[in-house]
């Protein structure tokens, strides 16, 4: 194998800004500005315009918005899928102004607004190290997740693909300045730490998530991917063949994700929030249904924290992108929500704001996806406790049917708690 070193360029500040960032999101918006991939997103909408939800109030509204995220995401993807360049970009993400850019929304899959996702293909033809630097507070937990190929383009599973290889942040050895490296090639880890085994003659796919449960305080991890050695790398793709491996992406990633959420949320009843299930490669525990509610009506979800290090529940449109989730709160976790006097949480979920303190907004749609994620559990915990109850009341009975002691704000402090929520997501850009 040929040994190579990737200078990297340290001039720059927050964890995500980095050069590759740049130069992959300005692609990106070169991509989505060509006819040929505009094209592709029209076919986009009309398969979602075919599919029942497409003749739903909330599915109709949101069809060029969830044509368009994932049509972002897939190139994204596209741009980051030669494991012989590497690029480990950050994606799968509300719009921004970063770096001198406007990016636009690029969520799919129900993603979660508490994670940081980046991602990047690997090969087991090549080696990599992966030279991460803590900014303390840390995340609350970071997942290194190889996976059989780019989510949405392979089988259809519950979890959108199959699981490969994990490493988790409480197995990762740190430095007492809090640097780290991950080694990553086909050999086994033969003793060493921190090491994850692609495997051999095959692409994989690389996902990474900072999950920040507290966003005020929380700090992305940086990290610089350097392929070490493999064979001479090509020449950068042009924009006219990136474009090529976008539509090819988006024409597998839309029907996929259509199928997946017809299959594991809209074949069950709605307002119905399943058990909660056991995730591979350590994930934890998650769940999901599907709501809908008349005016006047709200949906309550009670969970169980199960002694989690993290609990997030969030909303997103009835196609998997989330609901505005910055200035809004379609997603809360334990850190942003309020628990009931027996430690369990009660989520409303409403077209209009009902005044409680855990309301999940769904930007004044009255369906979508619900989903609940629990990590960094501990062991044996009972996981069939984890939803306690869902059910549809009245507006104006919600007071009486939530727990005596529920929080209820007015419109000034509703206000005031999205524009706190808005600050300390910007943190993400910046540390």
């Amino acid at each position: 194998m040929e040994r190579m070193e990737t200078s990297i360029d340290v001039n720059y500040v927050g964890a995500l800004a980095t050069p590759v960032q740049r130069d992959g999101e300005e692609l990106t918006r070169r991509i989505l500005e060509t006819d040929t991939f505009r094209t592709a997103i029209r076919s986009v909408e009309m398969l979602y315009a075919a599919d029942p939800q497409g003749s739903t109030p909330a599915g109709q509204a949101t069809i060029g918005r969830a044509a368009h995220s994932l049509a972002t995401a897939a190139t994204q993807y596209a741009i980051c899928s030669d494991p012989e360049i590497p690029m480990l970009m950050w994606g799968v993400t509300a719009p921004h102004e970063f770096q001198g850019l406007s990016s636009p929304r690029s969520g799919f899959g129900i993603e979660n607004p508490d994670n940081v996702y980046r991602h990047t293909a690997v090969s087991g033809s090549s080696t990599y190290e992966i030279r991460g630097k803590i900014n303390y507070p840390r995340p609350t937990e970071q997942h290194f997740e190889l996976r059989d190929a780019i989510p949405g383009t392979t089988s259809l599973t519950a979890e959108g693909g199959i699981q490969l290889a994990g490493l988790h942040s409480d197995d990762i050895a740190v430095e007492a300045d809090g640097s780290f490296v991950i080694t990553l090639d086909a050999q086994p880890a033969n003793g060493r730490t921190n090491h994850i085994r692609i495997p051999a003659k095959q692409d994989s796919f690389l996902i990474i998530r900072d999950l920040l449960d507290d966003w005020s305080t929380e700090n992305v991890v940086r990290l610089d991917l350097v392929r070490t050695s493999g064979p001479a790398a090509r020449e950068p793709r042009s924009l006219e063949q990136l474009t090529t491996r976008s539509v090819e992406l988006l024409t597998q990633m839309a029907p996929f994700w259509l199928d997946y959420f017809n299959k594991y949320f809209y074949s069950e009843a709605t307002n119905y929030v399943r058990p909660a299930r056991q995730r591979p490669a350590g994930r934890g525990l998650s769940t999901g249904g599907w709501f809908d509610v008349n005016d006047g009506e709200a949906l309550v979800v009670t969970v169980d924290p199960l002694g989690a290090a993290s609990l997030g529940i969030q909303l997103s449109d009835p196609w998997g992108v989330a609901y505005e989730y910055i200035d809004r709160t379609s997603s809360l976790n334990t850190v942003q929500a309020e628990p009931n006097p027996n430690g369990t949480y009660s989520f409303v979920i409403s077209r209009e704001d009902p005044g409680a303190y855990n309301w999940l907004d769904p930007e004044g749609h009255n369906s979508g996806m619900v989903a609940v994620r629990w990590q960094s559990l501990p062991v044996n915990a009972p996981v069939e406790l984890a939803i306690r109850r869902s059910e549809v009341v009245k507006l104006d009975q919600l007071r009486e049917r939530l727990p005596a002691g529920t929080s209820f704000i007015t419109a000034q402090q509703r206000e005031h708690q999205q524009t706190f929520r808005a600050s300390n997501f910007l943190r993400r850009y910046t540390d």
